[in-house]
């Protein structure tokens, strides 16, 4: 048994091994390949004169090193920056945090009723195209060389509100569902206001809890740091999730916190490697889950959810960052960035089909969060090419008017 464990996870790290190595030739994100070759080996691998090319099973082992990957991948990015660069941002962030994250849920809630005429399957889809992937996002910053960035502030911020969002949406998600419609709001309330008082209380107090840690951490055994490190990683997740936050949120917010201590290049240089080889499991695993032949019923809405993400979010992300106080340049980094869409919305459509609601929503779910998986790194990797051409497109409107006066 141990040895068919051992050999499953052998050729997982092989074909995970060529995905990169295919990225690395094509000069594209590692993200849709990886997803795309997990789907081709994975139990929903498709057959080829009665050959079957499922390879690898999806377990509990790589299961593991897959939510891993998500939570060092967001303690990185939090280690990137800082509470106190975050908590500085005030009002600006807040203003547009939340416009973004309330816009593109309503976008979402208008287009699932536009195609199945019911409130649960709309709710539904406003969850699905809604949300952005934290852990796509996080490693589409990280191919771009883009966390030093000041916009990237304001992306850190988006993953904050929509993650409070979140637990919310899925309290009132559940409600909603297994109640035929009829909710109360009593009910989820206490809940709600536990989750706002503690990503306020970090965000408030982190300076000070850094503080409290930095002594604490200053041991010479690297041994000894890579350990207390991971250990307080699992530890801030197992507590996040016992108030109904999501763990690599969790793993956000230390990774904010630590950033504030002398330790964090030493933290940086530990857990990078680590990084880099879990969240690539991340993506393979995805793409494991899913099972391209229910594809073909949900290919006319799922184009058209894509077009309505990409250019939705667009403007969406474009109007945020203003409010925000961000220039066109860097509003535009941020729109093309935020693009992605990635587990969540698999969930959502199982806890949907779950409960009894249209069966075309887990398809619809694969297939979309797919095709932006190769749309997104595509558009963010290009978001100052569309910038300049803005600015062109802009200065041609301007000319005609500067003529005429």
């Amino acid at each position: 048994m141990t040895q068919d464990l051992i050999f499953n996870l052998g050729l997982a790290f092989t074909f995970i091994s060529l995905g990169i190595y295919l990225a690395g030739k094509f000069k594209f994100s590692s993200i849709p390949f990886l997803i795309l070759l997990g789907m081709l080996v994975g139990p929903h691998a498709p057959e080829l004169h009665g050959i079957s090319f499922s390879l690898v099973n999806q377990t509990e082992s790589i299961q593991l090193l897959s939510r891993l990957g998500v939570l060092l991948m967001l303690f990185y990015l939090g280690l990137e920056f800082s509470v106190g660069k975050l908590a500085s941002a005030g009002t600006p962030l807040f203003k547009g945090g939340t416009v973004y994250v309330a816009l593109n849920f309503l976008r979402g809630l208008a287009f699932g009723w536009l195609f199945f005429h019911s409130w649960p399957e709309a709710l539904v889809v406003a969850g699905i195209t809604g949300i952005s992937s934290s852990a796509i996002i996080t490693k589409l910053l990280l191919d771009l060389k883009r966390t030093a960035s000041s916009e990237t502030e304001f992306i850190l911020g988006i993953l904050v509100f929509e993650d409070v969002f979140l637990a919310v949406y899925l309290s009132v998600l559940s409600g909603f569902l297994t109640s035929g419609g009829n909710m109360n709001v009593v009910e989820i309330l206490p809940s709600i206001i536990v989750i706002f008082g503690f990503i306020i209380a970090i965000l408030t107090l982190g300076r000070r809890i850094g503080k409290l840690l930095e002594p604490r951490l200053s041991v010479k055994s690297a041994e000894s740091f890579v350990v207390i490190i991971f250990t307080l990683l699992l530890l801030t997740a197992i507590l996040v999730e016992t108030i109904h936050i999501a763990e690599a949120i969790g793993a956000l917010l230390l990774g904010l916190i630590l950033a504030e201590t002398v330790h964090s290049k030493r933290v940086i240089q530990f857990i990078s490697p680590m990084r880099d080889l879990f969240g690539a499991v991340f993506f393979f695993s995805f793409g494991l889950e899913i099972n391209y032949r229910l594809f073909g019923d949900a290919v006319v809405i799922t184009l058209a959810a894509v077009v309505m993400t990409v250019v939705g979010n667009i403007l969406t992300g474009l109007f945020a960052s203003w409010l925000a106080g961000y220039n066109a340049r860097r509003g535009f980094n941020v729109a093309f960035t935020v693009i992605a869409r990635g587990e969540f919305a698999i969930i959502v459509a199982s806890l949907a089909v779950a409960a009894g609601t249209n069966e075309i929503l887990p398809a619809f779910a694969a297939l979309y969060v797919l095709l932006l998986s190769f749309t997104s790194p595509v558009l963010a990797k290009n978001s100052r090419n569309f910038y300049n051409h803005y600015i062109k497109l802009v200065n041609i409107i301007k000319k005609p008017d500067a003529q005429s006066s």
